[in-house]
């Protein structure tokens, strides 16, 4: 205990001495005598380049107005007020800016120092401001608020509501009509050569499909017109007399009216229409098969239904499935010859006449799948009998566009017609298959 207590006592006293001497060194930092200054010559302090941009402010203390701040209030010579120990701190602050790494920003601002301290000592006269003449005169700087709008867009009150022309309202027009259409013209070739096991003969085929639709829809009221023509031509080597021949010419209407029942379902009826242009000859003969409107088809469903429906993929864009189909159970059926020259018994119509109306009843079915925004499958379905004989068709096409102006086509055509002046084929029967892979010009709108 007694060595603690002269440890405690030891460190008071040393304490003590360390705060008596600071107090005599910091009372001896002021002197009294003359502070000599450096004189400077002015004419040789650097000036900036006046050379500037127009907008650019120049900012250089020795040409601004001398301002009084009161830093210099011992100016004369005498010190103005006392000197208090107590005030100064125990410790004089570090001062890292003595550093050499501060050496030139030290020397310019020593310079700068001693020349505003000169121009006060020596040019009193020259002094017209103190920094009291400043004080409360320095204009806020106005803060804009984050939101700008309000300046840049600026409503006026001051404005008469009755000469203020208001603008016309834009009400577009619905359009009723749509129209889209397809065109195809497109080749397949094959080649054979003479000496082939198998024989066979070689030939080019040129493929026309066009087609267009317009349809009308009004509140419960729908109009949809159709009109097709197909022409497919192929090289025939083993014809001699004719350098082609016709595999498929067609030229088909359908038009449907119908008024909207519940739902998807219309009380409709339909008429189809469907001929050809041109004549086709037997291989070798002079022998007329068909010419333009020999035969003329037509079809009339009366007070039928239809139902429509159109579904589209939640997932894949463009996707969507569109079915429709027209029940007739009351149609009639007109078939006609015109062209004296040719059989009409081929067409169901009995020897001696070349007219035929048939009343029986009639399915029309189309369903169009877009897989996509390109590749699409249409398949086109038709069925009529009048209880005594049946004709169907079934016609698909696979549509694979490769861009907006060329695809492959992909064409399946199967009929069928049980009419007893035809013969049955051994190997077919009723059924006729006209199938085609293409490719070329392809269109849409």
């Amino acid at each position: 205990m007694p060595f603690v207590k002269k440890t405690l006592i030891y460190a008071a006293l040393f304490f003590l001495f360390l705060f008596s001497t600071s107090i005599q060194l910091y009372s001896q930092e002021h002197s009294h005598e003359p502070v000599d200054y450096p004189t400077i010559i002015f004419d040789n302090i650097y000036e900036p380049d006046l050379l500037v941009y127009p907008d650019t402010v120049i900012l250089y203390s020795p040409f601004l107005p001398i301002i009084a701040d009161g830093s210099n209030l011992n100016i004369l010579h005498r010190q103005l007020t006392p000197d208090c120990p107590l005030t100064k701190p125990l410790l004089s602050p570090l001062r890292f800016s003595t550093h050499r790494l501060f050496a030139d920003l030290n020397h310019r601002n020593d310079i700068n120092r001693k020349a505003y301290d000169y121009l006060i000592n020596n040019n009193l006269a020259q002094i017209k401001y103190t920094a009291a003449d400043f004080s409360g005169k320095v204009e806020k700087i106005e803060e804009l608020p984050l939101n700008i709008f309000h300046y840049l867009f600026k409503i006026d009150y001051d404005f008469d509501r009755d000469k203020i022309v208001q603008p016309e309202r834009f009400h577009p027009k619905r359009r009723y009509w749509v129209y889209s259409g397809n065109h195809k013209i497109q080749l397949s070739q094959n080649y054979i050569s003479q000496n082939w096991y198998k024989g066979g003969v070689k030939n080019l085929n040129l493929i026309n499909m066009h087609n267009a639709s317009f349809n009308y829809s009004k509140n419960k009221i729908q109009f949809n017109n159709y009109a097709e023509w197909k022409l497919n031509i192929f090289t025939n080597p083993n014809d001699t007399l004719r350098l082609y021949r016709i595999a498929d010419d067609l030229i088909r209407t359908y038009s449907n009216f119908g008024v909207q029942a519940f739902k998807n379902w219309y009380y409709s009826s339909f008429l189809e229409i469907k001929t050809q242009l041109f004549q086709n000859f037997v291989e070798n003969t002079d022998n007329a098969l068909s010419a333009a409107f020999s035969p003329l088809y037509i079809n009339a469903g009366i007070l039928g239904m239809r139902y429509q429906i159109e579904k589209k993929s939640p997932k894949i864009k463009d996707k969507k499935i569109n079915f429709n189909t027209d029940i007739s159970p009351l149609s009639i059926e007109y078939i006609g010859v015109f062209n004296k020259n040719i059989d009409q018994t081929r067409f169901g119509i009995q020897g001696g006449k070349w007219h035929v109306l048939n009343l029986g009843s009639t399915v029309n079915a189309k369903l169009i799948i877009n897989f996509n925004k390109n590749v699409n499958f249409t398949s086109r379905f038709n069925f009529f009998t009048n209880y005594e004989k049946i004709t169907g068709e079934s016609e698909n096409t696979l549509n694979m566009p490769i861009n907006r102006y060329f695809s492959t086509t992909l064409y399946l055509f199967v009929r069928y017609d049980n009419n007893k002046q035809l013969t049955q084929d051994a190997t077919w029967g009723y059924f006729q298959i006209n199938e085609l892979v293409s490719f070329g010009f392809n269109y849409n709108w």
